[in-house]
């Protein structure tokens, strides 16, 4: 299962980042591999969320749904697909000094049939690879962006 790991520090408080990235109606502002993304639960903070959305891989889309199964309030955040497209999507958040340091995994597996060849499986990893780093570049400038003190 292929895993991307990446950390950086933001300029922002552990809260602020915390809070919008636990609003699930945020994530397709900085996740774009994410379309259609929609509640399939009663509960649409914390524990108890559910998530449909389609997933995209490479020309591919694939109906996913993830399910939030941990949230410990300002530390972690983690979900896990139970339909389409097996994968756990985490962020850690930890303060240091005056900046907030987020770590953000993302792990996933290629489903049987859905390439054909080593090349195409090596194409999907590098584009969300790139799509992974694109998603942590854009939660940097929107935090950066909502930080007491910056002009939007």
């Amino acid at each position: 299962m292929p895993i991307f790991k990446h950390s950086d520090p933001f300029p922002c408080a552990i809260e602020d980042a915390f809070e919008y990235v636990a609003d699930w109606t945020n994530l397709k502002n900085f996740m774009p591999m994410f379309m259609d993304l929609k509640p399939v639960s009663l509960v649409q903070y914390g524990p108890g969320t559910s998530l449909e959305t389609v997933l995209v891989l490479g020309k591919v889309e694939v109906m996913t749904t993830l399910d939030l199964v941990e949230f410990l309030k300002n530390k972690r955040i983690l979900y896990k697909a139970t339909r389409g497209i097996k994968s756990k999507i985490s962020w850690d958040f930890a303060s240091i000094g005056d900046k907030t340091l987020i770590s953000f995994v993302f792990e996933y597996e290629i489903p049987p049939g859905l390439v054909n060849r080593d090349s195409e499986k090596e194409a999907i990893e590098k584009e969300l690879s790139a799509l992974a780093v694109q998603s942590m570049e854009l939660l940097k400038w929107v935090l950066q962006s909502q930080s007491p003190g910056k002009n939007v």
